[in-house]
């Protein structure tokens, strides 16, 4: 549907939300994944219960890049139809049971996408504040990625690891997803806190 397009096209963030250092950056050679996960078998529960909700729009490709750290927030947003009612409950409750496989095992199958085996890869749910606003509308999940740097920029030290900030926040039909990738040892939850925040509206 043409006006769920342009609802999830809809400028989410911009540089003066994310706080100083942080510019729009173009996504070169970025193709939007209909579906955002891999083909193992978590991935693959999670996507029957997306399609079981009719998505209508997606919008991936908008990102910002820090100007000292290099660091790379990427941000999703998806649209649903939702023909029936309990559908969105459906597949939050199935995302929070698989999603840790989930995300391991497709960080693991990029990398075999770029001829590479992955490393070491742990996924890990973080515990928002109390004080967050809507908490209870925003699954936060935080990937380790020992396999090296990535990107062609190579700001990241080769035998680095990545850590990469895996952000959900469920909004009715519409379900907006940032994924921050920075080096491990910076403490980026500031920024991830005021990104969500501003998507969440």
């Amino acid at each position: 549907m043409p006006e769920d397009q342009r609802w999830a096209e809809t400028d989410r963030l911009s540089p003066r939300n994310l706080g100083r250092g942080w510019h729009q950056t173009a996504m070169v050679n970025n193709e939007e994944r209909r579906s955002p996960l891999g083909s193992d078998a978590s991935s693959t529960r999670i996507e029957e219960a997306r399609q079981a909700r009719s998505p209508t729009a997606l919008d991936e490709g908008r990102a910002w890049r820090h100007r000292d750290s290099g660091a790379l927030l990427v941000l999703r947003t998806d649209v649903y139809g939702d023909a029936l009612e309990g559908l969105a409950d459906q597949h939050r409750e199935v995302w929070r049971d698989q999603a840790t496989a989930a995300l391991e095992a497709t960080w693991r199958e990029r990398w075999r996408e770029r001829g590479q085996e992955a490393g070491w890869i742990e996924a890990q749910w973080v515990e928002l504040p109390t004080s967050v606003p809507g908490r209870d509308r925003i699954d936060w999940l935080r990937v380790e990625d020992h396999t090296g740097a990535i990107g062609v920029d190579r700001r990241v030290a080769p035998d680095a690891v990545v850590v990469y900030e895996h952000v959900t926040v469920w909004d009715g039909r519409r379900q907006v997803t940032l994924v921050l990738r920075h080096a491990l040892g910076l403490d980026l939850d500031d920024v991830v806190l005021r990104s969500v925040e501003e998507a969440s509206r």
